[in-house]
């Protein structure tokens, strides 16, 4: 029977396995159980040497393909981020990435927001005849046009929540003044760019190409209830899915590399004994050990 069983954050697990082959057996399994989906898929053939890569032509395709997967895991009101960049191709940019921008819409996807990341320790990355590289996109899709979501999560305190007219030195009673001229203390949105420098990757992996923890919080808080599920179908290092650890959340996900899945596996079962949630992830330990 599909979704016969709920999984729970005390299953959360991670599989040696393509996320083609594996996001079917969720499916059958589970249902829809997966609150956030936060990946980096592979660029298209940026990085093949180190994990293989897709075709520009065949990228759109490709991407269409493992969400239309993930539709069957997807929570309705849950949300897809999708850490990618287009390349400088003859001078100009790739349009692979728009291409598959516009194709997951054109299959029902809706695409929510364009977030982006800034690194400002980032190397000196991109053509040496452009500005050097320092951010690079989050795309936000959902099924619905209003998934869930907690804008203020991971934001700061303030005592100016609201607008005041005399801060644009005009009145007037348009939609961004009208009711606001009154300033309160609270906890502001965040906003729509996440600062998180590439040297505050975690140590002691094989993989090239890293999430930090602090990107993967702002999307958990902004994006995941408290004990939801978060997946990753190229978990790579396990970032996701240590973060989902730290943050009180259920994980799973992919990698089919050898070495980062034998990584991944070892320091979230370090983790997990680290932090005394044993109890937490009961059958995550249980897995691992055998």
């Amino acid at each position: 029977m599909k979704g016969g069983w709920l999984m729970l954050k005390s299953m959360s697990f991670i599989y040696n396995e393509d996320c083609f082959k594996g996001i079917p057996n969720l499916a059958q399994s589970y249902g829809k159980f997966v609150d956030t989906v936060i990946t980096s898929p592979p660029y298209a053939e940026q990085r093949k040497y180190q994990y293989g890569g897709i075709s520009e032509k065949e990228y759109p395709e490709w991407t269409v393909a493992w969400m239309e997967e993930v539709k069957n895991i997807l929570k309705d009101e849950g949300s897809v981020f999708i850490n990618i960049r287009p390349h400088l191709k003859n001078g100009q940019i790739s349009d692979y990435v728009l291409k598959t921008r516009l194709a997951l819409r054109d299959v029902g996807w809706y695409e929510c927001e364009e977030l982006i990341w800034i690194k400002p320790d980032s190397p000196p990355l991109g053509s040496i005849n452009r500005p050097r590289r320092a951010w690079e996109s989050i795309l936000w899709f959902s099924l619905t046009p209003k998934p869930y979501v907690d804008t203020k999560a991971g934001g700061h305190l303030s005592n100016r929540i609201g607008f005041e007219n005399n801060k644009f030195e005009h009145g007037g009673k348009s939609h961004i003044h009208a009711g606001q001229n009154k300033t309160k203390q609270g906890r502001a949105r965040v906003k729509d760019y996440i600062e998180a420098g590439t040297s505050k990757v975690e140590k002691g992996f094989s993989h090239s190409a890293m999430f930090p923890p602090d990107l993967v919080e702002y999307l958990i808080n902004l994006s995941c209830p408290k004990n939801g599920m978060v997946f990753d179908p190229f978990m790579g290092s396990g970032t996701v899915a240590r973060q989902a650890i730290r943050m009180d959340r259920g994980f799973c996900g992919f990698e089919i590399n050898d070495t980062y899945y034998e990584e991944a596996l070892e320091s979230i079962h370090k983790l997990i004994k680290k932090l005394g949630k044993e109890s937490e992830y009961e059958e995550t330990i249980e897995r691992i050990l055998l």
